[in-house]
């Protein structure tokens, strides 16, 4: 109480405390600012000037020359842009389901702990580790319509004309969609394998002595204990689904008849092959508040589960 009161009559004492907190603050944000350099670098700024792009005409090497709404306008005519959220959207929700639920499942064989299974977490984490762009070289080695080794396989079996795997529309969807549910699979075994390990025993213990069998204890038990985990792997493989670009390039370049071209792909397109720069920002700009929002409602979410 003596001291507070000195200070409160003291300037000379009040200044060097403030000055001493002000060197306190100043120090604090020396530390943070290489990462808020970092951050605005390479997030911000690319931002702005993004939605600066957006606005006007841009080819390169000409000087950009601002259209207002233009490239906005001629988005909602773009058909094959149309297509394309509709492709993704197809790719997203068909490699979220397969991926997802292959992940619970061997999530669910692993945290058994059955025989053999140590040696198969070894691998069961390489496709995540493997660039997309080997992975897309694989899987066009299996499903190439000449020298795939399906084909080859059909061909041995007596096929005359094995199917033009990625040559056709549907079969050409299923291949991409296969191969972000194996990523997918990959990537979200251990969060779920995390995830199950968190949940009480002493639950499964009182719904075996209630009779209740596995497929029970996994619906009334496992899946409620795991659900803001299901949200958020559900968020991220929309958020990744939205990212899908080098597969498409190797194995099928938006083809054939522009049923596999997704989003980024045709802003690629648009932005660096036909060199309209300034419509390629206006497409990337749509995505921001989409994604955002998928953000906000993981959030939500989550928060509404915990």
């Amino acid at each position: 109480m003596k001291t507070e009161i000195a200070t409160r009559f003291n300037p000379q004492k009040k200044s060097n405390k403030e000055l001493h907190k002000l060197k306190d603050y100043i120090g604090s944000y020396l530390f943070v600012l290489p990462a808020l350099s970092f951050l605005f670098i390479f997030s911000i700024a690319p931002i702005i000037y993004l939605v600066w792009l957006s606005f006007h005409d841009y080819s390169l090497p000409n000087p950009a020359v601002f259209t207002g709404l233009d490239n906005f306008a001629r988005m909602i005519q773009d058909k094959l842009f149309i297509k394309s959220i509709g492709n993704t959207l197809v790719y997203t929700v068909g490699s979220m389901f397969i991926g997802l639920s292959g992940a619970i499942a061997v999530a669910v064989l692993l945290n058994r702990k059955l025989k053999g299974l140590r040696l198969f977490k070894v691998f069961y984490f390489l496709p995540t580790i493997t660039s997309e762009v080997i992975t897309a070289m694989i899987f066009l080695w299996v499903f190439d319509n000449n020298l795939g080794i399906l084909n080859y396989l059909l061909k041995v079996a007596g096929v005359v004309s094995p199917p033009a795997w990625l040559l056709q529309p549907t079969t050409a969807m299923l291949i991409l969609i296969l191969i972000g549910a194996w990523r997918g699979t990959a990537y979200n075994i251990p969060i779920f394998l995390a995830a199950l390990q968190a949940v009480p025993q002493s639950l499964y213990e009182a719904a075996r002595i209630d009779g209740a069998n596995g497929w029970k204890q996994f619906i009334h038990i496992t899946l409620p204990s795991i659900t803001h985990i299901l949200v958020y792997c559900m968020v991220m493989s929309v958020i990744g689904s939205f990212q899908v670009v080098a597969v498409v390039d190797i194995l099928t370049n938006g083809g054939p008849m522009d049923s596999t071209m997704v989003v980024i792909k045709h802003i690629w397109q648009q932005s660096f092959e036909f060199n309209y720069v300034g419509y390629g920002a206006a497409l990337s700009l749509v995505l921001f508040p989409l994604l955002l929002g998928v953000t906000w409602l993981q959030l939500r979410l989550s928060n509404g589960k915990d």
